[in-house]
């Protein structure tokens, strides 16, 4: 089963519906997306996947990948839909680890795995294992993947090689 075919199924099992599977060559970063992050997001140092906890050095994170994949997908409930991609992610990495030993999934959004989030309360996270940095964390511009706002859509990255 090649890649997008992969991902479609996937997504499909978890009831994901998905727009578009794109592999990308090049991810453009901005440092712009940080500083969104710090003014303007209320998940700022209150979700292991954001700000301050994700490292700084993201663009030579990204840099060192030459090779991703974009999934955009609609949703109706964004919070049910992102927590439904945020589920689908780390189960993606993993099937894709043999092919690509460095995958590592970026989620849409700040993490919202659990219902109450531990990591605000306390700075420990429960799901630590399954957590990944939010795409806009990493210094990812979402609209170089046609995502606007207001369109019902949302993005996840898996970088790949």
């Amino acid at each position: 089963m090649d890649l997008v075919e992969l991902i479609a199924e996937m997504a499909e099992r978890k009831g994901i519906r998905v727009d578009s599977i794109s592999e990308v060559e090049k991810i453009k970063t901005d440092s712009r997306t940080r500083w969104k992050c710090k003014f303007g997001c209320m998940y700022y140092g209150k979700r292991y996947s954001c700000p301050p906890e994700v490292p700084e050095n993201f663009t030579e994170f990204i840099g060192s990948y030459r090779k991703a994949v974009a999934i955009t997908y609609f949703f109706r409930d964004y919070m049910e839909d992102k927590r439904r991609m945020q589920e689908l992610l780390p189960e993606l990495e993993s099937r894709l680890l043999e092919r690509y030993p460095l995958a590592f999934a970026l989620f849409p959004g700040g993490c919202d795995l659990c219902d109450e989030c531990s990591y605000e309360k306390t700075g420990e996270c429960v799901k630590k294992e399954r957590v990944r940095p939010s795409v806009s964390s990493m210094g990812i511009i979402v609209s170089q993947f046609g995502i606007r706002i207001g369109d019902s859509r949302s993005v996840a990255v898996i970088l790949l090689d």
